[in-house]
């Protein structure tokens, strides 16, 4: 699935290879949910990592990479690295250097700390953004100076996803790319997290006010385009985001 001219989507998982650059990048893993709701008195198996590794691993052999970039968040807590992080984190990271891939890691918001773990591993820590000749990399949690040559940005942290309902009132709601421009000049591409713990925010039903991202907020993401590439589901452009709004509430109204 090619989402712009050599930005691809390798198979139905929420990542991208660029192409030119033999690159994949991915956002918000959170590896350590798992530790995060055992906290709060809520108990699941500790499977979401192998998962993960095991979809990277495939996009990795799909595409023939050479460098993973993690657009933040790829541990959950916001403060110091839980045990299940810490042996995750360096599990992954061991792996991918061990295949011979180069690391980077934008930081996100619950990036705190990991700079204990790349440090280890000499992987660099890129805040506020990473630059790819005139592509710019970064989570999207905080407000950043965008330089002025740049034509394509990538980001994570809003977790985009489409909500629907069918006939019989049933709710579904899938990951979804975002796709658009930034005042009709800028190509802008959201991905969805990477964690099947974070099924994402309904983007066509929530206000704009309510987005994540200050960069979201401050642009008509109303022209923006879902694209829905998920395992088991196929692959879907659904109308703009805008038209999706005015079908909801014709839909409501009726």
């Amino acid at each position: 699935m090619r989402l712009l001219k050599n930005i691809i989507v390798p198979a139905p998982y929420s990542i991208i290879f660029l192409k030119n650059h033999n690159v994949l990048i991915l956002a918000d893993i959170h590896i350590g949910y798992e530790s995060y709701l055992k906290e709060r008195g809520i108990y699941l198996p500790q499977q979401s990592y192998h998962q993960m590794r095991s979809i990277i691993e495939k996009a990795i052999n799909i595409t023939k990479a050479k460098s993973l970039i993690f657009l933040g968040d790829v541990k959950h807590e916001f403060g110091k690295p839980s045990p299940q992080e810490w042996i995750e984190v360096k599990d992954l990271l061991s792996f991918l250097l061990n295949n011979g891939l180069e690391v980077h890691l934008v930081r996100g918001n619950h990036d705190n700390y990991i700079i204990a773990i790349l440090s280890k591993f000499n992987i660099p820590l890129h805040d506020p953004y990473m630059m790819i000749d005139n592509i710019l990399l970064f989570h999207g949690h905080k407000d950043i100076d965008i330089p002025k040559d740049v034509n394509v940005i990538i980001m994570g942290h809003e977790h985009p996803a489409v909500s629907s309902k069918d006939y019989t009132g049933s709710r579904y709601k899938f990951k979804c790319f975002l796709i658009g421009k930034m005042n009709n000049r800028r190509k802008l591409i959201v991905l969805p997290s990477f964690s099947p713990f974070s099924p994402g925010m309904g983007i066509n039903e929530i206000s704009k006010n309510e987005l994540l991202s200050p960069l979201l907020r401050s642009i008509d993401i109303d022209s923006f385009t879902p694209i829905v590439v998920e395992e088991g589901v196929g692959v879907f452009r659904f109308p703009q985001i805008g038209l999706m709004r005015s079908i909801i509430k014709l839909r409501n109204a009726y």
